[in-house]
């Protein structure tokens, strides 16, 4: 009869100690990533100089599987892989137009850039319109950009000049696909690259599209 209360006890530790080390098991921590501008603001004439020459920036689109809060990353055709943990600090769509916007800002001095919506009193002379159908590591172990942009004029749905993108970044074999932050750095060069080629064109606009 004195042996159950032992029995007890020692059932009692053990369940206690199984649940000591549940308790003591950690979850990962998540990690919130941003896009950044990774350029140099360019020399020349303040854009205060420049009355009417404000180049307008349009909300991005980007296709349905990247509005998500996760990275999404190409594991294969037709194959998305979704780290819970890994995630934006800000939607995708809103941190692509931010970038952009302050690349764009670096390489256009003479230009002020803002996004929409921006004041009643402001009439853009050029508006920007970018759609993105890939955006982001691929199986291959790229990081890639494809779309289209087009710079459209002030009151007028119709383009002035529309381009297709194709931009690939790749990484070093030693990060790809294991490194996200290295991904998330390669893709900010992207938006660069994207702004620079969108940058040179509104240079090539004639000066009656800018009164």
């Amino acid at each position: 009869m004195r042996a159950r209360p032992v029995v007890i006890a020692c059932g009692l530790a053990a369940a206690l100690a199984v649940a000591g080390c549940v308790s003591l098991k950690r979850t990962p921590e998540a990690r919130f990533f941003t896009l950044r501008s990774v350029l140099e603001p360019q020399e020349g004439p303040p854009a205060a100089a420049r009355p009417g020459s404000v180049v307008g920036l349009l909300p991005v689109v980007v296709p349905g599987h990247l509005e998500r809060p996760q990275l999404v990353t190409w594991a294969g055709p037709g194959e998305l892989r979704i780290d819970e943990y890994l995630r934006w600090a800000e939607p995708l769509d809103e941190g692509i137009a931010r970038t952009l916007a302050e690349d764009l800002d670096a390489l256009l001095p003479a230009h002020p850039v803002m996004r929409q919506p921006w004041p009643a009193a402001v009439v853009p002379f050029c508006r920007v319109r970018v759609e993105l159908r890939v955006f982001g590591p691929q199986e291959s172990g790229d990081v890639v950009l494809e779309g289209r942009w087009a710079l459209l004029p002030r009151g007028e749905d119709r383009s002035i000049l529309h381009r297709s993108a194709s931009l690939r970044r790749a990484l070093p074999a030693a990060t790809a696909g294991r490194d996200p932050a290295a991904s998330v750095e390669a893709m900010s060069a992207l938006l660069a690259d994207l702004a620079k080629e969108i940058a040179a064109a509104v240079g090539t606009l004639p000066a009656e599209e800018e009164r």
